[in-house]
């Protein structure tokens, strides 16, 4: 029934159901899913259960048709709010057990008015069309992503992670498509309709609505199997090379169920496990059960990847896998905990990928995960605690973020050495007892974990998880002893309570002393077990386990930088790292004291998590302190053509390919790409030439036409092959060309392959355009709420990072300041993503 008919119904029934509407679902029937709402129906609602159909045509220009039948319990009558963001034309018929009911769409939602719901069951049919949005339609396939409120764009439902329900799915698809969804295929059947085939499922296990996923078009399929368990990777690659990286990936997801099987005493609680990977999708990774999503970008590497790349993979794989017990069998009960699912998907992927990499140094590949990516946020003006508030869904996207992806990680090591391993097994094993296939809150794991401590958690996680920021610590020698103190930068009095281990050296001296900062402290101090005799070093956090800005002077950095050339130590080197860029970032030290020195290191190490890292700063440094690249060009050209090790000549081509900026570099970096002659133990892939085409059609305007045709030519994959047809007219050498890309991103549906636009973005504002793209920075600033309300959780961080990374001038920051101004009431969350992409302007 549509609205008119809703109207005439109001007529005839002397509008006693319009004023129940009215005054039943007052404050709870605004847009989105607000808390209050999401609370009012768990309160009254159970039982539900999702019978969906759709029929999805071949053609994306034609709309798909849906049907849901929905049944619930009610415990007292209720009015009936069901979330639907969609247009009321979107709605064709509802009825409520078996007869036509008066209803009304709006502010997101089809509410029916309690005078026609009963008490006990109830069965709603509604016939509608779906938003494309989160079906992410495609020419030749389609896969749902619905995290974290986008349900409710493509079928009517309670779209709120404690309403878990049971789905039954049945989708009609052209015969030549594959299907894949939460639960195994129960029948296939013809509709009857030449090329059309009725594909049912089996019903799933309680989930959460974010969770529902399917995916259907024209996919390969590849089945594996490993102690009596099966499966299935879909994919689109045609490269045979990468085709054959299937049994690999298998393993992995083999390794990660059996790890977590095997450390939570839990059998992996699903009925099956399958892998859908996808070219152009969004994240790493979609943990659908039953129905994975992974990008092609990370699972299928290039021919020679880098150990990066193959720690990367694994990551993802255990973090995805991890997930399937952590957020799937025991879900957050509201977004606000978010993190509670990702904080045991991150840790646990580090500890599941150690034994598939014996001779990795796998506590300094934790520090190097994890805390740079935490400090990249938590250093800025837009940091943010680990649990935010979060009053309605509509803005849950806007939660994640690096603090809830790497800085968690970190906080949940020190909670584990506070418990002791096996105390914290034992927690885990009753949190996820207690709470099987529903849904828990971070409080109440605290609660279960303080049973095996006699610590007082609650007080630690005021300050490391509700507490925006770190502490700034200092170190000093006086009298004798170790002098560190903390200090809160935002002025709060906050004393943030970490074990820590410093290391001072004075002259042949040297001492390792365990530093405990206590929560009702600002100090520690030590009696140093010699004599000190002149200047001291002093080393902080050297063993990578605490959490801070650890600042230092110009002057006390030499003595850091010594000791990172010459020891031996790892972790130690690596934790050396990152406090030199830290205090890089905090301008405590010089950008060309800093750039001098990691010149002279680089070159000189043969660790690969720790070139990766040195290599990594060095760019940074060059985006954010710009100088004369020739310096820099000339000792990776070196390392390029004369390092020992093959995937350091690789890495440092990258990084030569990206800062090139004198003639004689982008003259050698044509010929290369235009001979497709890599040098010497380097092998270059084709996404580096397709990135070298990009580069070289900035570079160089006249050739550039030719150039991007010629790269189009070489590129075989039909989907690759679409992404460079997309993405290129963004290094035209036309600037009227690169208005109107511009313009058209603007645009939401032209942003629907976001990784695409991201990288279209970027180009735009590459540093090679930086004068005009400024011109560009008030228009997406000004985008950022339509690019939050339409894009998926990651993409207003990808957008704002695309624009602005590039950007070093004060015109930049000017312009970021004008748009601050202008919106003094910008949404907090939305404020705090702009900050954190542009602290380096500042």
């Amino acid at each position: 029934m549509n609205l008119k008919v809703f109207i005439g119904a109001c007529v005839l029934s002397g509008l006693v159901a319009c004023s129940s509407v009215k005054q039943d679902e007052a404050g709870l029937s605004q847009p989105g899913v607000s808390l209050e709402l999401a609370q009012f129906r768990k309160e009254h609602f159970s039982n539900v259960r999702y019978n969906l159909f759709f029929s999805i045509p071949e053609s994306r220009d034609e709309a798909i048709r849906g049907k849901v039948e929905l049944s619930l319990r009610l415990d007292e009558k209720q009015p009936l709010i069901i979330d639907f963001r969609g247009e009321p034309e979107q709605v064709t018929s509802v009825t409520l057990n078996g007869g036509d009911i008066p209803y009304e769409v709006k502010d997101e939602h089809i509410v029916i008015a309690s005078d026609w719901v009963a008490v006990g069951e109830n069965r709603v049919a509604i016939a509608f069309t779906p938003a494309d949005q989160s079906l992410n339609r495609r020419d030749e396939f389609l896969y749902t992503l619905l995290v974290p409120d986008r349900a409710r764009t493509v079928f009517p439902c309670f779209d709120q992670p404690d309403m878990k329900s049971l789905f039954t799915l049945t989708l009609e698809v052209p015969s030549t498509w594959q299907a894949v969804a939460n639960s195994a295929i129960t029948q296939t059947d013809s509709t009857g309709v030449s090329g059309r085939n009725r594909i049912s499922f089996k019903e799933t296990e309680p989930l959460s609505t974010y969770l529902f996923s399917f995916v259907a078009g024209e996919l390969t399929r590849e089945v594996y199997s490993r102690n009596g368990r099966d499966i299935s990777i879909y994919h689109r690659e045609t490269d045979p090379k990468k085709i054959a990286q299937c049994p690999a990936i298998a393993d992995e997801v083999f390794d990660a169920l059996e790890w977590q099987e095997d450390f939570t005493g839990i059998p992996y609680p699903f009925a099956k496990y399958d892998v859908i990977i996808l070219p152009g999708f969004q994240y790493g990774g979609m943990e659908h059960t039953g129905a994975t999503l992974y990008t092609d970008r990370r699972m299928f590497l290039d021919e020679h990847p880098t150990l990066n790349e193959r720690l990367s993979r694994s990551a993802l794989i255990a973090h995805e896998t991890s997930h399937m017990w952590f957020g799937d069998y025991v879900t957050m009960k509201w977004f606000d905990d978010v993190w509670t699912k990702e904080v045991f998907a991150n840790y646990f992927a580090s500890r599941i990928v150690e034994p598939l990499y014996p001779d990795v140094n796998h506590r300094l590949n934790f520090i190097r995960d994890y805390i740079p990516a935490s400090y990249s946020e938590d250093r800025t003006s837009g940091a943010n605690p680990i649990k935010q508030d979060l009053d309605n869904l509509r803005n849950a996207g806007l939660v994640y973020g690096n603090i809830i992806y790497d800085k968690s990680p970190v906080i949940m090591e020190m909670l584990v050495r506070v418990l002791g391993e096996d105390a914290f097994q034992q927690g885990i094993r009753e949190y996820l007892t207690t709470y099987a296939y529903g849904n828990a809150t971070w409080e109440g794991l605290i609660r279960i974990l303080n049973k095996y401590t006699e610590e007082d958690l609650a007080a630690w996680s005021e300050v490391w998880v509700n507490q925006k920021g770190m502490p700034e610590i200092t170190a000093s020698v006086k009298d004798g002893e170790l002098v560190v103190e903390q200090r809160d930068p935002l002025g709060r009095g906050l004393k943030w309570p970490q074990e820590l281990t410093y290391r001072v050296i004075c002259g042949t001296d040297s001492e390792e002393i365990p530093v405990s900062l206590e929560g009702n402290s600002d100090s520690f101090r030590m009696k140093l077990s010699f004599l000190p005799n002149g200047n001291c070093v002093i080393l902080p956090n050297i063993n990578g386990r605490g959490y801070g800005f650890f600042k230092i002077t110009e002057g006390e950095s030499s003595g850091l930088w010594s000791v990172l050339r010459s020891s031996e130590d790892e972790v130690l080197k690596g934790s050396l790292l990152i406090t030199l860029y830290e205090n890089l970032r905090w301008k405590t030290i010089s950008p060309q004291g800093f750039r001098e020195e990691m010149l002279a290191y680089l070159p000189n190490e043969s660790n690969s998590l720790l070139f990766s890292m040195a290599l990594s700063y060095l760019g940074d440094c060059q985006r954010i302190f710009p100088s004369d690249s020739r310096p820099l060009e000339q000792v990776l050209w070196k390392i390029v053509t004369t390092n020992p090790v093959s995937q350091h000549r690789l890495q440092a081509f990258r990084l030569y390919r990206s800062i090139a900026d004198s003639e004689e570099a982008v003259q050698r970096l044509y010929t290369l790409w235009q001979e497709r002659k890599a040098p010497k133990d380097c092998t270059l892939s084709e996404s580096d030439y397709i990135g070298l085409s990009y580069m070289l059609a900035m570079h160089l305007p006249e050739k550039a036409d030719k150039i991007i045709a010629t790269q189009l030519s070489r590129i075989q994959n039909p989907d690759r092959k679409k992404e460079y047809q997309f993405i290129s007219p963004s290094v035209s050498p036309r600037k009227a060309e690169r208005d109107s890309v511009f313009a058209s991103l603007l645009i939401a549906g032209n942003r629907r392959v976001e990784p695409w636009a991201s990288s279209a973005l970027a180009n735009l504002n590459h540093r090679l355009r930086e004068q005009e793209s400024v011109a560009y920075i008030r228009p997406a600033l000004e985008a950022m709420p339509e690019v939050q309300r339409t894009g998926d959780i990651f993409f207003p961080t990808a957008w704002v990072r695309s624009l602005l990374s590039a950007h070093t001038s004060k015109e930049a920051r000017e312009e970021v300041d004008a748009f601050f101004t202008a919106h003094p009431d910008l949404p907090l969350m939305l404020s705090n993503k702009i900050k954190q992409q542009a602290s380096h302007l500042y």
